[in-house]
């Protein structure tokens, strides 16, 4: 019996990488114009797979709209496989919903055209999730291609069972050396070019007589030369060790008899000549009994699946991002940091608060706006494209990325706007006085909540209002502290005429929310207690106190919680008043020198590495009341200017520079009543180059593990990576990823960083906690390993101006899970509107209302049904014990129904007492959808 090779063509194509996206649609239209010929005009060429997405689709027919009929053909035929992505994300920088988000909506857009990929084709990520096999097998998918990155000591073989953090189990395929470019890199280049790729003889010959483009233009010199003839032709010397090269690269399958043959790599054509060129391959190894065979990876799947038991092979568990760093481009996490912060921003205000409360409008009565809250998630998963998302591109494709994150904003926050106006229509404005200043405290999250809200309050200036209380709806007098007050004219604009002023003294102030209902609102009724002096120039009224301020002194915050004590220079102090335990210094700053690229962080080989740790800041008390202070400070920080970079690591020097500039760092800290954390809020305004910047936390703690939350659940993750049989680690690998918290914990102390924008921590020195807050690079693209691209002209990658962030610090005693809740109120505030009494709209609803809620678990959606006018809510349960979850909707849910997360129904779930009743295992993923 013969063995098979099965050769798969495909590309790996980038929507916007190396180039922008105008030029990578140009070339991607020029590809598919020839892949279609190819496929039309050769019955051999079997099929070709398309990188495992559905954008290029779109993105050619935007072109070539006249070729929509010959490509649904082709895909419908099986000849080119599509999806079952959308767009190809990478996966650490974003949440699990909107990996979910990208799977549902690739399978809707795939289906749509005629056909999509059963395979889950995700060779092209920096490391896969631990909850990846439970995802895939969401969507039907229980054979997955990885490559990046599971370390042969975990998988001695190329496939293996991996096992997710619930349990769920996949067959997996590393496939072999180069993965999925191992028959392309090894045989393909080698007969078309007669040059071995990975040698001394492949290089481009100027006077080779083909026609080749570069823009000599400044600053467009810096791109990259094109052939636009190629003189490539079968060389059919050599074949056979040529093609068991590409055999070999297999050696470590399960199935030593049936190899795939990955053919294509980063923006590849179509390989035209693959037909002729297994004809004189096939020749060539006829003695070895080896046939190579056009086919598809569906085929080889099916194959894999048959021949190998999922049973029967070797166990892999958890996430696969083992390093080498380059393996995972392990240290892009946080390049770029203001993408990384949009790109959060943009998530929490789309599908935490916007997509629920137009759910909260789709329950009394309001036309969900599908429209928008598409257009919106489409603009977010092309943001999410692998390479765009953590800009390790030019920076023009930054700028785009921006604009669409940007869009996507923009289109959650008017979705969020339009429902609460309908729900303020729907309120009983009988209830209150038609003078009546009213603000309506809105809470997005399925929990009920205590806030210390921040407001502007407008009140008509002829009523003079100096001081007033805010009552809620059951009378009682809310804690309020006055911050600022303003005189101002304000537009009141009318579409059925011309804005009206309206002349107000506008007040700041601060007031305690009391308990806000889940999913739902509350009003508050602003009631005068003093009039405003307003000719009084001197002497204005005096604030009275019952000296209960958080700060007992400039430099110290105290509540029920927490004590900060503010140190010189800059750092802080934390006593837990519970448990007796200090923690500290805590944020103080760390900055060394960076070399690398985008992928991998690299120091010079002479390097300088300076802290903040004992300089001294200039600090100030900026504000202190009963509900909370914030003390400010101020460092200036002389570093080096920039890095001197050597050519591969050895030719020149390797160094920071002597030159200096000056780094200056904002950092504020604020305490407020009732929470168990320190807020921060640090600006660096950054004006230096090659370097890369770290917060520090002295935590006293020195785990072994540290928890962070991933993609529905808590990653819990050795301190120190993958070690070798010596016990040695790749020092790159130590920064690990982080969605919406990292905690360390040790004999019931521990210590976390609830945060809104970082994405990477380091815990692997004793008792030290570190998040990066950035990294500066020159603009160099891997373009190919011995050619970069270098973009002298673009300095995005260094990420100059300003930076903000925001985190909090928390110590606590060990538990991780409440972190989940914690990070949710962090990251979702609460919405404060101010509004009008009015009786016009007929309302009905209450002063206080919830219109879901959801108990026992945590949740990621909740949204409009796919496949009906029905609710979809996504839970997961991150603990490692089972949960009894409970959903209640303020109408009557009829019927209810689990299905996968592709939304297809798996069966009923119960209604209990007017609740949807769910058990959810340990870190399950549980969908549902509700009929009201």
């Amino acid at each position: 019996m013969s063995k098979k090779g099965y050769v798969i063509p495909h590309t790996h194509w980038d929507r916007e990488w190396r180039y922008a996206l105008w030029e990578s649609r140009v070339n991607l239209a020029n590809m598919m114009d020839e892949l279609i010929g190819i496929l039309e005009n050769q019955e051999e060429y079997k099929c070709f797979l398309l990188d495992g997405q559905f954008v290029p689709i779109k993105d050619y027919l935007f072109l070539r709209p006249e070729n929509e009929a010959r490509l649904k053909k082709l895909v419908a035929d099986g000849r080119i496989r599509i999806g079952p992505w959308y767009t190809l994300p990478d996966l650490y920088p974003v949440s699990g919903e909107s990996i979910v988000r990208n799977l549902l909506r690739g399978r809707k857009e795939c289906e749509a055209f005629g056909g999509i990929l059963s395979v889950g084709y995700e060779s092209f990520g920096w490391g896969q999730p631990s909850q990846f096999p439970q995802i895939y097998k969401g969507f039907g998918i229980d054979t997955v291609i990885v490559a990046k990155k599971v370390d042969s000591s975990r998988a001695k073989n190329c496939e293996f069972a991996w096992v997710g953090k619930d349990g769920t189990t996949v067959l997996a395929t590393r496939l072999g050396q180069e993965a999925r470019a191992n028959f392309f890199m090894h045989s393909y280049m080698r007969i078309m070019s007669g040059k071995e790729y990975k040698s001394d003889e492949f290089r481009f010959d100027y006077d080779a007589g083909d026609l080749v483009y570069h823009t000599a233009d400044i600053p467009e010199y810096e791109q990259d030369y094109h052939r636009i003839t190629d003189s490539q032709k079968i060389h059919t010397e050599n074949l056979r060790e040529i093609a068991l090269k590409s055999w070999h690269a297999m050696d470590e399958t399960l199935l030593p008899d049936d190899r795939a043959m990955m053919d294509g790599s980063d923006h590849t054509y179509a390989q035209p000549k693959i037909v002729e060129v297994l004809r004189h391959i096939n020749k060539a190894v006829e003695e070895d009994g080896i046939v190579f065979a056009m086919s598809d990876i569906e085929e080889y799947a099916a194959l894999l699946k048959e021949k190998l038991p999922l049973d029967t092979l070797p166990k892999v568990y958890g996430e696969l991002r083992d390093g080498p760093p380059q393996g995972v481009t392990g240290n892009a996490l946080m390049t770029r940091p203001m993408l990384k912060r949009k790109n959060r921003k943009v998530q929490n205000a789309l599908m935490d608060t916007a997509e629920p409360l137009a759910v909260a409008g789709m329950l009394t009565g309001q036309a969900y706006p599908s429209i928008y809250l598409d257009t919106a998630m489409d603009y977010l998963l092309l943001s999410h494209s692998h390479d765009c998302i953590n800009g390790v591109t030019q920076d023009k494709t930054v700028n785009d990325v921006m604009y669409r994150l940007d869009q996507a904003g923009e289109i959650a926050d008017v979705v969020t706007q339009e429902s609460v106006k309908h729900i303020l229509k729907n309120i009983d404005g009988g209830a209150f006085g038609k003078s009546d200043a009213l603000l309506l405290v809105v809470n997005p999250l399925p929990f009920p909540r205590r806030e210390i809200v921040e407001a502007y309050v407008d009140l008509p200036r002829e009523e003079d209002i100096w001081s007033f209380d805010i009552l809620d709806a059951d009378g009682n007098s809310m804690n309020v502290q006055q911050l600022a007050r303003d005189e101002r004219v304000i537009p009141v604009v009318s579409l059925t005429s011309r804005p009206e002023p309206f002349y107000v003294d506008r007040h700041r102030v601060q007031f305690e929310s009391g308990l806000l209902p889940s999913g739902g609102y509350k009003v508050f009724r602003v009631v005068k207690k003093s009039t405003l002096p307003r000719k009084t120039e001197a002497w204005a009224p005096s604030r009275k106190t019952l000296g209960k301020e958080i700060a007992v002194s400039p430099l110290r915050l105290e509540n029920e919680f927490l004590r900060a004590d503010i140190l010189g220079d800059g750092s802080v102090r934390l006593l837990d008043k519970k448990t007796g335990q200090e923690y500290g210094p805590l944020n103080y700053f760390e900055d060394t020198g960076d070399v690398g690229d985008y992928w991998i962080y690299y120091p010079p080989y002479q390097n300088k590495t300076f802290t903040t740790k004992g300089m001294t800041a200039e600090l100030a008390l900026e504000e202190n009341t009963e509900l909370q202070a914030t003390v400010m400070a101020k460092l200036k920080w002389e570093l080096p200017a920039f890095a001197d970079r050597p050519r591969n690591y050895v030719r020149g020097r390797s160094a920071r520079s002597e030159q200096t500039d000056i780094e200056t760092l904002y950092v504020r800290y604020t305490l407020r009543k009732g929470e168990n954390m320190l807020r921060v809020h640090t600006e660096l305004d950054n004006k230096i180059s090659d370097h890369r910047m770290a917060v520090q936390f002295e935590t006293g703690v020195s785990p072994q593990k540290a928890d962070a939350q991933g993609h529905f659940c808590v990653d819990q993750r050795d301190v120190l990576p993958l070690r070798d049989e010596d016990g040695r680690w790749y020092n790159e690998m130590t920064t690990q990823p982080m969605q919406d918290f990292v905690s360390v914990a040790e004999n019931g102390r521990g210590f976390a960083v609830v945060t809104d924008c970082l994405s990477e921590y380091d815990a692997s020195k004793p008792g030290l906690l570190s998040c990066t807050l950035m990294r500066g690079m020159k603009n160099i693209l891997c373009t190919e390993f011995r050619s970069f691209s270098e973009y002298n002209t673009q300095d995005g990658g260094q990420s100059h101006g300003r930076l903000t962030y925001d985190y909090a610090l928390l110590p606590h005693v060990g538990e991780t899970l409440p972190l989940m809740e914690t990070a949710k109120r962090f990251n979702i505030p609460a919405k404060t509107i101010q509004f009008t009494a009015c009786t016009k709209t007929g309302g009905t609803l209450p002063a206080e209302q919830s219109f879901y809620s959801v108990e026992g678990a945590s949740v990621s959606a909740i949204k409009k049904a796919e496949h009906s006018e029905n609710i979809v809510i996504r839970l997961f349960n991150a603990d490692e014990k089972a949960h009894e979850a409970r959903i209640r909707l303020i109408q009557p849910v009829r019927k209810a129904y689990r299905t996968d997360l592709a939304e297809q129904r798996s069966g009923e779930a119960e209604v209990r007492g007017g609740a949807v009743v769910v058990e959810i295992g340990a870190n399950k993923i549980v969908t549902l959808e509700l009929e009201v």
